[in-house]
């Protein structure tokens, strides 16, 4: 597969690991993954997205991509020799059905310019969709991170374990799924989120935070 166009470099100092002792223990384990579900509360980002003729979810995979970034934890990942590094730049992707319905993937280079990021949600959507080998053989910088998504809108579900292959660098990327949202009696939406990092990373706590700057983003994007 080409290599994708260099997705916005994101302005960071030389932060310093501070998680040394975290990270070999947590590493050191059989799984060093934490999971965790819960629902994500947010004003109404559907009617708006809709009325501005954008696609809702993209709307929230630019939220939930921005997020990993405002939160500093979610920008560690791990070299192929096990090494902690911190992101400038993100290359998410998200799940999408090909022509004959079995799964495939989509990648959308992050800036922060949302009309930029739509545009090339629409232009790699097409060429996933049509695509009938795995698009798996991504090529991106040595200091731009990834994101897996996976959107299920037909399903509410409680919990999501996601496909596992060894720990360290392959735990390091975080794995995200978005449930299906629906309209809550004060008028905002609420939504099942799931999330899997690296524990030596990340913490509950960080969880926290980055569901909290998802809303946040998308409390901004319904401002206008």
């Amino acid at each position: 597969m080409a290599a994708f166009p260099a997705p916005q470099i994101i302005p960071t100092q030389d932060t310093p690991f501070e998680r040394s002792a975290q990270l070999a223990w947590f590493d050191a384990m059989e799984d060093p993954r934490l999971n965790l579900t819960a629902a994500l509360t947010a004003p109404d980002f559907v009617a708006p997205a809709k009325s501005a003729g954008l696609p809702p979810f993209a709307v929230l995979f630019h939220a939930i991509c921005g997020a990993s970034l405002d939160v500093d934890a979610f920008r560690w990942r791990l070299s192929p020799e096990g090494e902690p590094f911190r992101i400038q730049s993100l290359l998410p992707s998200y799940t999408v059905q090909n022509t004959q319905g079995h799964v495939n993937f989509s990648y959308v280079p992050f800036t922060e310019d949302l009309s930029a990021f739509i545009a090339a949600y629409y232009a790699d959507k097409r060429e996933a969709e049509s695509a009938s080998e795995m698009r798996t053989n991504v090529e991106a910088a040595t200091d731009c991170g990834q994101l897996y998504c996976t959107g299920l809108p037909f399903l509410r579900f409680t919990s999501i374990e996601h496909p596992r292959s060894g720990g360290g660098a392959l735990a390091a990327t975080p794995n995200i799924a978005a449930g299906q949202w629906r309209t809550e009696a004060d008028g905002g939406l609420s939504l099942p989120l799931s999330v899997q990092v690296h524990h030596g990373l990340v913490d509950g706590a960080h969880v926290a935070d980055w569901f909290e700057a998802v809303s946040a983003r998308l409390e901004r994007f319904v401002a206008g």
